[in-house]
């Protein structure tokens, strides 16, 4: 150990070329307005909900089997929202827990409630056969499975699992308490200078095993960073974590630009053929012209690069810079390419895009902290510009030291954006089409995830809220509300007494007041993949190297504890 100190301290200084884009924001608490206006508002909207049922901006939910408000036991609405899109304030109690029924085949799960199927909200059932969905309709009852799977009356709103198509995995483990912004800066070259910034990458490289650290974390923080995404009801991710294509990277949230995806076998995972390719720097000529290689010969599907991250000229410029990139010019001018930010942007950047049907992932969060000293709205992507345009956007939130903690509070986020800036131009339903079938289809992987239809892979959330305003519901909701999340089929969160639907050992958690049950060892796989690590051994490992970090006394600024999973009464 001696000897790797001195070996350490040389490293340092090459560790600015970090081969992440990280970007952090303060902590931003989303507060209710308290206007007299809003009183009478609210009297009418209780008026409506009550006496006229669902909005049609919430997409209205099916006659098939006439939803009530009674299905969710009163939950009181939206805390009298004046807007079907707006945050409305949080979400009122959830109404009776989800209980199973029926107790059956753990591989097969019949889920009863509001479905957000395709076209709209119905409701009725959702069968589980194995890793896949059998049959989502009004009544499963005739479908072969049915007879013996075990059956959930889940009083709440089934929804695909969401997608997280941009995040820092890694990073995870920091907060807003481990670096903010001082300033708002003009591109993402300027931030990631600051020095207690650069003292974050230092101790994420050394719990990584990078530049010659002496411990290697690579699974455990991969890990961590699923579950925060797994407990707010994201199934899958594109996480950039390196080293690429470990199997540990599979065991929880599906890793979805990775090898080990989950895409092609059950647990423990198999080496899977991965289409998506991301740039979280700017690619070299030799790098962008091996992307344009990969399109022809199909082995990338989708390409995302971060571009345009910032609001000056320099970040402008990069739109143009991936015109000639490459040779001969244009090729990831693609229908295949997917760009990350693109705040600095504006109508001719958004024209060439949607002319050559590119695609968008916007972290409002991380904008605002980052270029609008995290208070000034109008600094993140233009995105009704960008919609204008028929232009696919996925919402993500980029990373958990400065965006959101989970898919969660990026809707809440971008919701509150789309109220304040653009005058309520996105409905809810769009909204979670922004983080369900907009990143299925901009990852290339809507064949299989992203929908709840038949004959695609069993990611399946379960939310409490009020059944009537399912979309809303799904807007304003927080872990505490996710009742059941599944992967494959397999259960591996969710409201306690759901345990039974896992058939392997869980751990008890408490989320935010409410016991959940959490199933993150899997009992299989070489002990060098990590699989049977429970979640207590991840978070003691974590702690534990932090404190030793903490400890050798090579940054002025201290990084334990770690970054609690989820933040309880946050925006």
């Amino acid at each position: 150990m001696a000897l790797w100190f001195p070996y350490w301290s040389l490293q340092k200084s090459l560790w600015k070329f970090e081969t992440d884009f990280r970007r952090s924001a303060r902590y931003y608490e989303v507060v209710q307005r308290g206007r007299f206006l809003w009183w009478v508002g609210g009297l009418f909207v209780l008026f409506v909900l009550f006496g006229c049922g669902t909005t049609a901006d919430d997409k209205a939910t099916s006659s098939a089997g006439g939803a009530t408000s009674s299905a969710s036991g009163g939950s009181g609405g939206m805390g009298g929202a004046t807007s079907t899109t707006g945050t409305g304030g949080t979400i009122g109690p959830s109404g009776p827990d989800a209980v199973i029924v029926t107790s059956g085949a753990t591989d097969k799960i019949l889920l009863r409630g509001t479905v957000l199927t395709p076209g709209a909200a119905i409701v009725g059932e959702v069968l589980v056969d194995g890793e896949f969905i059998v049959c989502v309709a009004p009544s499963c009852a005739s479908e072969p499975a049915a007879a013996t799977a075990t059956v959930v009356e889940t009083n709440g709103i089934i929804m695909p699992g969401m997608i997280d198509a941009h995040n820092h995995v890694l990073f995870n483990v920091f907060d807003e308490s481990d670096w903010s912004p001082s300033k708002a800066y003009g591109n993402h070259n300027q931030w990631t200078n600051e020095p207690r910034y650069d003292a974050v990458v230092d101790a994420k490289q050394y719990l990584n095993g990078e530049s010659g650290s002496p411990i290697n974390l690579n699974c455990e923080l991969n890990k961590y960073g699923e579950l925060k995404a797994l407990v707010a009801g994201t199934t899958a991710m594109v996480g950039s974590a390196n080293p690429g294509n470990k199997i540990c990277y599979r065991t929880l949230t599906r890793t979805i630009d990775q090898t080990a995806n989950g895409l092609c076998g059950t647990v423990p995972p198999q080496s899977c053929t991965d289409n998506v390719q991301a740039n979280t720097l700017f690619p070299n000529s030799t790098s962008a012209d091996k992307v344009c290689s990969n399109f022809v010969t199909g082995k990338t599907r989708a390409y995302l690069i971060h571009l345009g991250e910032g609001v000056d000229a320099s970040a402008l410029a990069e739109f143009d810079k991936l015109n000639t990139v490459t040779d001969p010019d244009g090729c990831l001018y693609s229908d295949r390419t997917v760009v990350v930010h693109g705040t600095a942007f504006g109508a001719t950047e958004f024209d060439i895009m949607a002319q050559h049907g590119m695609g968008l992932v916007w972290s409002p969060r991380s904008n605002v902290f980052l270029y609008g000293s995290g208070t000034d709205l109008s600094q993140t992507t233009d995105v009704p510009a960008v919609r204008t345009r028929g232009i696919e956007v996925a919402l993500a939130p980029d990373w958990s030291l400065g965006g959101s903690k989970n898919l969660l509070e990026e809707l809440r986020f971008a919701d509150r954006v789309d109220d304040e800036m653009w005058g309520d131009s996105m409905d809810a339903a769009t909204l979670v089409g922004m983080v369900t079938d907009a990143p299925a289809r901009l990852l290339a992987v809507n064949d299989v995830i992203g929908t709840l239809e038949v004959g695609k892979r069993a990611d399946i959330v379960v939310l409490g809220g009020d059944v009537t305003l399912p979309y809303r519901s799904v807007v304003a909701a927080t872990p505490r509300e996710i009742r059941l999340a599944m992967i494959d089929g397999v259960a591996l969160y969710g409201d306690d007494q759901l345990q039974p639907l896992h058939s392997g050992t869980c751990e008890a958690v408490d989320i935010c007041g409410r016991a959940k049950f959490l199933c993150v060892a899997v009992a299989a796989g070489a002990a060098k993949d990590k699989l049977s690590q429970s979640y207590d051994e991840i978070v003691s490992t974590l702690q534990t190297a932090l404190s030793e970090y903490d400890g050798l006394g090579l940054s002025q600024w201290s990084f334990a504890p770690l970054a609690p999973l989820v933040e309880c009464g946050g925006p």
